[in-house]
C-alpha cells in the first residue's frame, strides 16, 4: 500500500463506495475489541447486508467477541478468524482501529483492493486508501451512523443495537467529555429504532462476570497512589488472573479513576509473552492527554483513555508513570486541585 494514494474522505464519500453495485466487503477491527469495535463491526455489516451487499466479518482474535458482548451476536452470525481468500477483490473496512498494526501483526490488509479506515481516535495513522477520521465524535459507532445517514439507508433495531453499545461504552454511559448534543440526538434516534436502553444497561453493567469482580478486588487491594497522590495505579499479575479464574479487566481502570481525589488511573496487566505488560491509562482531567504518555511507549488512544504494551518491569514502569503523570499534572496546575 505504500505506493497507493491515501486521502481523507467524508461520510458522503464513504457512503458512495458502500452504495456501489457489485462491491464486496470485509469488515474488521482491532485486537482485544471493546464495545465500540464490536458494535461498529456488527452495525455496519448488518446495514451492508440489508442493502444486499456481500460482506465477511473477519478478526484476528480467537474468539473475536468478548464474553460480555456475545449477546450482540445474532443466531448464525459469524466472525471468521482469517481474511477471505478473495481479499484482493474486496473493499476492506477497518473500524475503530487507530493503526494497521492493531488488526493483524503483519500488514495482510494491504492485499485488499481498497482499504477504508473509519475511526475517531485522534492519533489514527490514516493507513487506508480512504480515511474517515472524526476525532470529535463520541465513538466510531457515531461515525458509522454518520455514513449510514449519508447513504440514506434505514437503521433498524438490529443495526441500531450494536451501534448504541458502541456509543454507550465509549462515552462511559454518556458521562465522558466526548458526549456532545449530537451524541444524544443519535442515541434518541436509536431508541426510536427499537433499542431498549434499560435492557442494554442491564446486559452491559448489571451482569458482571465473577472473574472481573474478583480481579477488581485484587486491583483495588494492591493499588497505590502516584504523582503526589493524584493518580491511582495497580498491577495485576498472572497469579492474580489464575486466582480469579479469568482475565476480564473491563471497567476496572474506570473504577480506579473514580476514586475521590484522583485525577488519573493506570492499570498494569501481565499479558502475552513472559515479561510483557499491558497498560491502560485514564484521566478525569481534561487538561491532561494520556495518549501522549502512551505514545512514548509505542501506544496511543484518546486524551482521556489510552494504552500501550511494554517490557518494563512493574517497578520501573510505575516509577516512569509517576514521573510522566506528575509532570503533566504539575504543568496543568493539577497540584492545586
Amino acid at each position: 500500500m505504500t505506493d497507493r494514494p491515501r486521502r481523507d474522505a467524508t461520510p458522503a464519500e464513504i457512503a458512495e463506495v458502500l452504495a456501489r453495485s457489485g462491491e464486496r466487503f470485509v469488515v474488521t477491527s482491532h485486537h482485544n475489541p471493546d464495545g465500540d469495535a464490536i458494535g461498529s463491526m456488527l452495525g455496519l455489516t448488518r446495514a451492508l447486508r440489508a442493502a444486499g451487499r456481500d460482506v465477511v466479518m473477519a478478526h484476528a482474535d480467537d474468539p473475536p467477541v468478548p464474553g460480555d458482548l456475545a449477546f450482540l451476536m445474532a443466531p448464525g452470525e459469524e466472525i471468521v478468524h482469517d481474511l477471505p481468500a478473495d481479499l484482493g477483490e474486496r473493499v476492506l473496512i477497518a473500524v475503530d482501529c487507530a493503526s494497521e498494526l492493531r488488526m493483524w501483526h503483519t500488514p495482510v490488509h494491504e492485499g485488499a483492493r481498497v482499504v477504508i479506515d473509519i475511526d475517531h481516535h485522534q492519533d489514527n495513522t490514516r493507513f487506508g486508501d480512504l480515511n474517515l477520521i472524526e476525532p470529535l465524535a463520541s465513538s466510531t459507532a457515531e461515525v458509522v451512523w454518520n455514513v449510514l445517514e449519508q447513504a440514506g439507508w434505514p437503521v433498524t433495531r438490529d443495526i441500531a443495537e450494536p451501534l448504541y453499545v458502541g456509543m454507550i461504552t465509549d462515552t462511559g454511559r454518556f458521562g465522558y467529555g466526548n458526549t456532545r448534543p449530537r451524541t444524544h440526538r443519535i442515541a434518541a434516534a436509536m431508541i426510536e429504532a427499537g433499542v431498549d436502553p434499560a435492557a442494554m444497561s442491564r446486559r452491559l453493567y448489571e451482569e458482571q462476570p465473577l472473574d472481573r469482580l474478583l480481579l477488581m478486588g485484587r486491583a483495588l487491594e494492591s493499588a497505590r497512589p502516584l504523582a503526589g497522590g493524584r493518580m491511582l495505579a495497580a498491577v495485576l499479575t498472572r497469579e492474580d488472573f489464575e486466582a480469579a479464574g479469568g482475565r476480564d479487566t473491563e471497567g476496572i481502570v474506570e473504577v480506579m479513576r473514580g476514586v475521590r481525589g484522583m485525577r488519573a488511573a493506570a492499570l498494569v496487566s501481565e499479558a502475552g509473552p513472559e515479561g510483557m505488560y499491558r497498560v491502560s491509562l485514564r484521566t478525569a482531567d481534561p487538561a491532561v492527554d494520556v495518549s501522549a504518555i502512551a505514545r512514548e511507549e509505542g501506544g496511543g488512544g484518546h486524551r482521556a483513555a489510552a494504552g500501550f504494551s511494554t517490557s518494563r518491569t512493574p517497578d520501573d514502569l510505575l516509577g516512569w508513570l509517576d514521573a510522566q503523570m506528575g509532570a503533566r499534572l504539575d504543568a496543568t496546575n493539577g497540584a492545586d486541585g
